[in-house]
């Protein structure tokens, strides 16, 4: 079952919008891509593409450069 939106979560949210993607939003919350998104398009909330984001390596976020290069060649498999 779905965890329920707190009024805590929508705030961070319409935070969060303002400057990051919607992938990048999900990761933080610990929720998915289409519940960030479906929530958003409920408030009225514009989500950035993850192209048009701000930089997504908040220190916050502990996301490394590894995170974001596709696999090795030989790891395509």
């Amino acid at each position: 079952m779905a965890r329920r939106w707190s009024a805590e979560d929508i705030r961070e949210l319409k935070t969060l919008a303002q400057k990051y993607s919607v992938q990048a939003i999900a990761e933080k919350m610990d929720r998915t891509v289409g519940g960030v998104a479906f929530k958003a398009y409920q408030l009225g909330l514009p989500l950035k593409a993850r192209s048009r984001a701000i930089d997504r390596e908040p220190t916050d976020f502990n996301w490394t450069e590894s995170d974001n290069r596709p696999p090795a060649s030989d790891e395509r498999h």
